[in-house]
Order: C-alpha cells, then structure tokens, then sequence
C-alpha cells in the first residue's frame, strides 16, 4: 500500500489527515443542511461556531447553546462548518491545493497540532477585530491561509505553481528562515502576490458594501503560518543543511 509522502498519483493520493478533514466538513455540512430543521440547524451552528457573544452570555449568567464546555471547543470545531455549499467546496479545494505538501512534510499528528494552534490563533484575532458585535466565525478560511503561509516557507523554489501542485517532492526542500525569506526573490513575489490579491478584494468587497475582515483575518493567517512554521517543522531548514 502507498503511504502519505507516497507521491505517484498524487491527486487520487491525498494525505489522509486532508482527506479526513474534507470528509468531515462535508459530513457536517450535509447533516446540518438536510438533517437537522431549523431550529435544529441554528442550535448546532451556535453550539459548535465560535462567537465572542458566547462568552458574554454565559459571563453574565444566561444560558448559551453547549454552555462553558462550548467555549473550550469552539475555537477548534468553527473550522470544520462551511456556512455554504459554495463555501464548502471553495475551501476544500484550497485545503487540499495548500494542505497537501504542508501534511506530507509536518506528518499527521504535527498537522493536527498546527492547524489547531492557527484555528486557536484565528479565533482570537477574530473576536479582537469583532470586539463586542454579535458575529459569528464559520468555515477554514484562516487555517488554509495560515496552511498557505506554512508552504511558503518551503516551496520557494517551485513558486506559485509548486504550492497548488500535490506532486513531486517540492514538500522535501529544505525550509528558509524568517530572515532568508526577506532576501529570496522568490519568496518575495508570492508574498507580493498574496497580499496584492488581498488588497483587491478587500476593495472589491468595500465598494459592495460588504465586510472587509474575513480578508483581513486572511492576510493575517499568512503571517501566523509562516510564524508557527518552525514549531512544527520535522525537517531541517536551510540553514542547517548547509551547516
């Protein structure tokens, strides 16, 4: 049998911690959409999404959908609720372009771990630009920017192109440091790129009427990616392969 870095067939050979992840999400969506009524639907979306009103009705002693235990998981579970089938598919399909080469080169159980720190970290930066509104996070979006952000750090040497391809051995590439990335042009270009996409639909979700920090929190999951990189990162980074 082929194991995860295994990489002949690559599209029909995903790692099985994304596969599992897409199984997941899919599996809750199509139970929240078909199966539950709405009555139902709402309590599980605010039972399991995360909120910063959560904590202000249980702080003042009114009841909230899952209660104190809620408060634990929601910074986690929120990643795995797509608020839509057109959401869901999106996030699938650039959870399985950014998440594979990250999933063969981190190994399951570091993967886990990284996508729950950043799922952790997104929440927190969420309930910081929310503030007190009452506002719901829903869906993956921070955890595959914060993915997107992990590649970045390893596949410098195949570009755009080698982050959104799940073969060859782009994931085995010896990582650049924080401060090697600032000098590799490379790097510098897909930072350019991300962040001027960035910049064009935060113009184009202002002049729509529509609100801006879903992107916001994107660019921010970048820079929470290639901060948490090292933490995790089983291989030796460039520096140390020349050493």
């Amino acid at each position: 049998m082929q194991g995860d870095n295994d990489n002949h067939e690559p599209m029909f050979n995903l790692p099985r911690v994304i596969l599992a992840f897409i199984l997941l999400s899919a599996g809750i969506f199509i139970g929240r959409t078909w199966y539950l009524g709405g009555d139902g639907a709402a309590t599980f979306l605010l039972t399991f999404c995360f909120t910063p009103m959560r904590y202000q009705y249980l702080l003042s002693g009114d009841g909230f959908p899952g209660g104190w235990p809620a408060g634990i998981w929601s910074p986690f579970t929120y990643s795995f609720i797509s608020p839509s089938l057109q959401s869901l598919i999106f996030d699938m399909l650039w959870l399985t372009a950014f998440g594979t080469a990250v999933a063969r080169r981190f190994g399951p159980w570091r993967f886990v771990g990284f996508s729950a720190a950043a799922s952790a970290i997104g929440a927190a930066l969420f309930w910081l630009l929310a503030g007190s509104g009452e506002t719901v996070l829903l869906g993956p979006n921070f955890v595959v920017a914060a993915l997107l952000g992990a590649a970045i750090r390893f596949i410098y040497a195949a570009g755009l192109g080698g982050i959104m391809t799940m073969g060859g051995d782009a994931w085995r590439q010896p990582a650049l440091g924080i401060i090697e990335m600032w000098s590799n042009v490379r790097v510098l270009q897909l930072l350019g790129f991300i962040f001027a996409a960035n910049a064009l639909f935060a113009i184009l979700y202002a002049s729509s009427g529509l609100d801006g920090r879903a992107l916001l929190q994107n660019a921010l999951g970048y820079i929470v990616g290639i901060l948490l990189f090292s933490l995790f990162d089983p291989r030796p980074s460039a520096i140390d392969r020349a050493s």
